[in-house]
């Protein structure tokens, strides 16, 4: 069987609607010889089942049963063991291709050798321009705000508050659309599955940055993404955003700028705690040291195998 040039890798949980939605579009809209590896994250057995029923008539797509809920790093680490592409598209089901955006990011990826991962624009529900690129964690950017930290960086990468409108080299892609050469992607040992939710994005394009390689954003490249429309917020989605912001503040800082930016955090807690009981439960879980037992990857149950 030949190789197919593109392996989409995205993760179900309770939400085969969008998972559904997302296949089609990939369907109309990419030329590419194409895989798509579908990874249920442990979820009810009649979502499952919803998904199943549409995927197996599906000649393009692998649909995976996780019989145990392992986040999104962890899903798309067990979805990498079945994808056989040369390029890995890792998009959230939650999001919808609004052209072929494979075509586009493989074209830019041969005439420029050296970049190892890529985003699109990302646009929400009324067609606006959504975030598609953000900023690493920084002191400098913490005490002193994007723009005075950009003219103090040397890279002058471009906030979220940027809208780009060429090709650009950025310093963190949006988690929701991430296009990845699989040899690099491969190289630096794919994702940290550590981090449960959230802050992956960051990591990983910081990791590739660290390693020589480029980032960029391709707003030719066009997706639509129900912002959250896969997550449902609660305490504990919240608490762990602060569980995965300290692991990466501690696996990419040395001591000092990790103190402070951890200082930081708790600071604009406080604040906020004034207008919401929940910023304050978390500025008390800060002080308490982010303990990684709290992590929702503790509370998940293994389903029944089918």
């Amino acid at each position: 069987m030949n190789e197919p040039e593109i392996s989409f890798i995205t993760i179900n949980y309770n939400s085969s609607h969008y998972t559904i939605k997302l296949l089609e579009s990939i369907q109309k809209n990419t030329s590419l010889s194409y895989e798509v590896i579908v990874i249920d994250n442990a979820s009810s057995l009649q979502d499952y089942d919803q998904l199943l029923n549409f995927t197996s008539k599906c000649a393009h797509v692998k649909l995976v049963r996780n019989r145990i809920n392992s986040g999104f790093a962890g899903g798309n680490m067990l979805g990498v063991n079945y994808a056989r592409g040369k390029y890995y598209f890792f998009i959230n089901n939650d999001t919808e291709l609004l052209n072929d955006c494979s075509f586009i990011f493989k074209e830019y990826f041969e005439q420029y050798p050296n970049v190892a991962l890529a985003t699109a624009k990302v646009k929400d529900e009324h067609g606006n321009f959504s975030s598609s690129y953000k900023l690493f964690p920084s002191v400098l950017k913490e005490l002193l705000g994007n723009t005075l930290a950009r003219k103090l960086n040397k890279h002058h990468f471009p906030s979220n508050k940027v809208k780009l409108e060429e090709p650009s080299l950025v310093e963190v892609v949006s988690g929701s659309c991430m296009f990845f050469k699989a040899k690099d992607f491969q190289s630096i040992g794919g994702f940290d599955t550590l981090f449960f939710l959230y802050c992956e994005e960051e990591d990983i394009s910081k990791r590739l940055w660290n390693a020589g390689k480029h980032v960029v954003f391709l707003p030719e490249a066009e997706i639509f993404h129900a912002s959250g429309g896969s997550t449902q917020r609660s305490f504990d989605i919240l608490k762990e955003f602060d569980i995965s912001y300290n692991h990466l503040i501690n696996k990419h800082f040395s001591f000092f700028p990790a103190v402070i930016l951890k200082t930081l955090r708790l600071t604009k807690l406080l604040r906020r705690s004034f207008k919401s009981l929940h910023h304050f439960q978390l500025f008390l879980f800060g002080l308490s040291g982010y303990n990684n037992k709290h992590s929702l990857r503790f509370k998940q149950k293994v389903v029944d195998a089918l």
